[in-house]
């Protein structure tokens, strides 16, 4: 039966649902990692509709996106949840991102070529201007961050030439945000462009094609947040896990 309507109007339809569910999406992760809604709060279809003014359909799309990205859980009967918070969660998804990012840095230092180098390098100065323009004030959009430090980690791995080793940096990396989040607040204030430094380091090591030294680096690197959240005799007992 045609009700009218063209090939064209059911594309235009389609693209609007899609980008209706990626604002669902962006916001509800964006207010996860924030900590507007804690660990454990109840999702309620209808409060959603009312915070973001959309309709249940694209919500309930977001919901299942981020299920799938650890961020939400759903209980049967009971509806979604936010995604509970845990050591042992953080400490899981450290151990997968060494194993992932080495694994993806070691590829790309043997594989990568100038215009790699020159992205990295932009990438370095990004982020480092922006940490130098906060060092010492109140961090008002740790988002920007967030984006500038994931884009230096997508930058170093870039050219390993895996999809699904660069799809699961990017998951992970995302799964470990809101613990980043609420550590950033005081590391970006407190000791300003001093966490710049390692990230030079990695970078240097990366530059010079010294794959071991780098993978160590990269391996170390990734702790820190581990470290900041639980403290070191935690962190310790989680790098007996870690691979050598």
């Amino acid at each position: 039966m045609n009700d009218g309507r063209t090939k064209a109007d059911i594309r235009d339809l389609a693209a609007e649902a899609g980008s209706l569910t990626e604002s669902a999406y962006r916001n509800i992760r964006a207010d996860i990692i924030a900590g507007r809604f804690p660990p454990g709060t109840k999702l309620q279809i209808d409060d959603l509709k009312a915070r973001y003014g959309l309709s249940a359909s694209p919500l309930r799309e977001a919901l299942a996106r981020l299920i799938s990205q650890g961020f939400v859980s759903v209980e049967s009967q009971r509806g979604f949840r936010v995604a509970a918070m845990s050591a042992e969660d953080l400490a899981d998804i450290t151990l997968a991102r060494q194993v992932v990012e080495t694994a993806a840095l070691k590829r790309a230092i043997e594989r990568g070529n100038d215009a790699w180098e020159a992205d990295i390098l932009g990438a370095y100065h990004r982020l480092d201007r922006y940490v130098a323009r906060l060092e010492g004030k109140p961090i008002e959009n740790l988002a920007e961050f967030g984006e500038l430090h994931k884009g230096f980690h997508v930058a170093l791995i870039a050219a390993c030439g895996s999809p699904r080793l660069l799809d699961e940096q990017s998951r992970l990396y995302d799964q470990a945000e809101r613990y980043r989040h609420g550590m950033m607040q005081n590391f970006l204030v407190v000791q300003g462009a001093g966490i710049m430094d390692e990230h030079k380091q990695l970078m240097d090591m990366v530059l010079a094609r010294d794959a071991a030294r780098a993978c160590d680096s990269l391996h170390h690197h990734l702790s820190h947040t581990y470290e900041f959240c639980y403290g070191d005799a935690a962190a310790a007992n989680a790098r007996q896990t870690a691979p050598p």
